[in-house]
């Protein structure tokens, strides 16, 4: 009998051991787990401006899109720089600031020359993100400037949870000259 004893105490203690390791270890897998997601969650945009200024670094010209992409490989500014005779597509990293690729294109397109009908300097595709922003709380997930009968305004994408707002500014005075909300559960 006591040899049964021996026997169960020992079985019982060999998977006490075993089963603590096990959980001991899927503790510090779901620890390790758990501080990667955090790690990724407390992560927070670079904004519009900083994107543009490391875009324009690397690539110097007029800026006419931004784009903030999320893809599987990563989340980043797809900046589309005007040069003369050639864009250049800039990515960079969203979190880091890290300038991921630059892409030179031929263009033969002419219609981005169009004269200013002021006269005046354009403003930032940054600072046009940042007048979207105090006009629609959100956030800023398209910039492109489209240049119409000698004037220039860039429409701001601004996201805010299941609504999608578009804001007009003008690219000369930096005003907001229109607002057009939509919502994601609208049937459009």
């Amino acid at each position: 009998m006591k040899t049964k004893i021996k026997i169960w105490s020992s079985i019982t203690a060999a998977a006490l051991i075993l089963g603590g390791a096990y959980g001991i270890g899927e503790l510090k897998g779901s620890t390790a787990e758990a501080a990667a997601s955090a790690k990724s969650q407390s992560k927070t945009l670079i904004s519009v401006s900083k994107a543009e200024q490391i875009a324009l670094k690397a690539a110097p010209g007029q800026v006419e899109s931004i784009d903030l992409e999320k893809k599987a490989s990563g989340t980043f500014y797809d900046i589309e720089i005007q040069q003369t005779k050639q864009e250049i597509d800039v990515r960079v990293d969203a979190y880091s600031g890290k300038v991921i690729s630059v892409r030179k294109d031929a263009d033969d397109d002419d219609s981005h020359k169009a004269a200013p009908a002021s006269g005046g300097k354009l403003i930032t595709a940054g600072k046009a993100a940042e007048v979207a922003q105090a006009a629609v709380k959100g956030t800023v997930t398209e910039i492109d400037l489209d240049r119409d009968h000698g004037g220039a305004v860039y429409e701001v994408e601004v996201r805010n949870g299941q609504v999608k707002t578009e804001v007009g500014v003008d690219a000369y005075t930096a005003k907001v000259v229109y607002t057009d909300t939509d919502s994601d559960e609208d049937d459009d």
